[in-house]
């Protein structure tokens, strides 16, 4: 591999390996030159790869001629691990390899081929024109031939029948492969390569410690709305101005308006309350009818959306600012939080890592979330 946008390229190349490690040559060395100033670009640069893959975005591919370009890849991956989420593990690995297949499939075919040699030590070669041509016309479009057991490293992945060894002819421990193929078996070398890797990860420095933290509200507040939570004493204090207030206003026995009791309804129920405690919530109130209740709990609770999630979704924030829902906007309440969402449900989801991480300061916000609406 000749070039360094290559090498950028390829981060699971062996010549990859050998850059980085001629900069930091373990994962210690590499998180003390993150701490140093100079290397601050680096630690921007990998929250902004991890950030496109939360997105699932292009990856952004940083060139500025500096020996520590070959760290970004790593630091990612460092990032990732730190977090300790296996969705997000896995969503690094198939967006890193996907990423790697569009690459692949704009080289030449001996690129490729000795990529596959030299990173992974497969033997992989080109089908001979003459052999090709005198072979049967369904196999005239396999170009290339590698080692069976090579091969069975990735194949059996890949849930297509295509892929199964008994489909292919196979001739002296040699499997015919499409240059096509090559590319996606290598990426999905790349991704097995991420998903089987574990790091051991010393004490972080703040400039990264704060990128993690930073990438670990992201994937909380963009965990599907589907996806229920049990709610604890904890939690509830992570309720955003305007649920709290009808959460509030409900246990004491007050009447909410319709829309405020659908709203409140909605909402503990997607964070994963029960149909009965939701219920109860509103038991206290002077127009209280338990099956009435029950019917509409359940009701709201039941109906499936385009996507296939259950229960209707509670109003957005500007929904209930024009219904006079929302605190903040009526000037009754501040909270910072409120600028950067648009949806109660993403003030929940950061909140409660905030609370579950021990983190007060909300200087964070403006520093990595774009404000969505100014309530002030």
């Amino acid at each position: 591999m000749s070039s360094r946008y290559s090498i950028l390229r390829y981060p699971f190349s062996q010549e990859a390996r050998q850059a980085a490690q001629s900069v930091a040559r373990d994962v210690r060395q590499l998180l003390m030159m993150l701490a140093d100033k100079n290397y601050e670009y680096v630690v921007e640069a990998a929250e902004a790869r991890v950030l496109a893959t939360i997105e699932k975005g292009e990856l952004p591919l940083v060139d500025t001629g500096d020996p520590g370009d070959f760290l970004v890849y790593n630091t990612a991956r460092v990032i990732v691990e730190k977090i300790g989420d296996p969705r997000l593990k896995e969503l690094q690995a198939e967006i890193e390899s996907k990423t790697v297949n569009r690459y692949l499939g704009e080289e030449r075919r001996e690129f490729v081929v000795n990529l596959s040699r030299s990173s992974f030590g497969w033997t992989v070669e080109p089908i001979a024109e003459q052999t090709r041509v005198q072979a049967p016309m369904e196999l005239r479009t396999y170009e290339l031939r590698m080692k069976f057991f090579d091969f069975l490293e990735v194949a059996p992945d890949f849930h297509d029948s295509s892929w199964k060894l008994s489909n292919r002819p196979v001739e002296s421990g040699w499997v015919p492969i499409k240059r096509s193929e090559l590319d996606r078996l290598i990426s999905g070398k790349f991704k097995k390569l991420v998903l089987q890797s574990s790091i051991e990860i010393p004490q972080l420095p703040e400039r990264l410690a704060l990128a993690v933290q930073r990438i670990d509200s992201e994937v909380h507040s963009k965990r599907p709305w589907g996806e229920s939570q049990v709610p604890t004493e904890l939690s509830l204090t992570a309720l955003p101005p305007c649920i709290a207030q009808m959460h509030e206003d409900a246990i004491s026995g007050k009447s909410l308006a319709h829309e405020a009791r659908f709203t409140l309804a909605a909402f503990l129920l997607k964070i994963g309350m029960s149909q009965e405690d939701v219920t109860n919530v509103f038991r206290t109130s002077s127009d209280f009818i338990r099956s009435l209740a029950e019917y509409q709990v359940r009701h709201i609770s039941s109906k499936s959306d385009s996507k296939g999630g259950k229960g209707y979704i509670p109003p957005s924030c500007k929904k209930l600012q024009g219904s006079s829902l929302c605190p903040v906007f009526l000037g009754q309440v501040f909270d910072p939080l409120c600028e950067y969402v648009a949806h109660p449900l993403q003030f929940y989801r950061t909140r409660s890592w905030e609370l579950a991480k021990g983190v007060t300061d909300r200087s964070w916000y403006a520093e990595r979330k774009k404000k969505r609406q100014s309530l002030k």
